[in-house]
């Protein structure tokens, strides 16, 4: 149940006019204000929680998609497994080691890539 209707549902009821007649702090319309509070976090940690799987199923599908490229234009497992590192770094951002992150990128990327050349002469 939405807010909406449940909020339609206690006015129905005559709830809130019950509670708007009350002490604003006074315990019945504390309590209930309180439990209100506590729903409120609750649906917003399910609504957190659903939208982290949704983006951990999007990057884990993304991932595979790269690996198999990576595969089709001739990496060998230890490459990609430093390009996967490296497009992980880049994908999830940390804003405390973005810098040292960058670097980390592009070391691995280098690395990748003159095995890469290394391999094909």
């Amino acid at each position: 149940m939405n807010r909406r209707q449940r909020r339609h549902m206690l006015k129905q009821q005559g709830v809130l006019r019950y509670l708007s007649n009350m002490n604003f702090l006074g315990e019945v319309r504390s309590n209930f204000r309180a439990q209100n509070i506590e729903n409120g976090r609750k649906l917003h940690q399910q609504n957190v929680d659903a939208m982290d799987k949704v983006n951990h199923a999007a990057l884990e599908s993304k991932l595979e998609a790269m690996k198999t490229t990576w595969n089709s234009m001739g990496y060998n497992k230890s490459e990609i497994n430093k390009l996967e590192e490296a497009w992980a770094l880049s994908t999830i951002k940390d804003k405390e080691s973005h810098k040292e992150d960058k670097k980390t990128i592009k070391k691995l990327q280098k690395e990748v890539r003159e095995s890469f050349q290394s391999r094909k002469k």
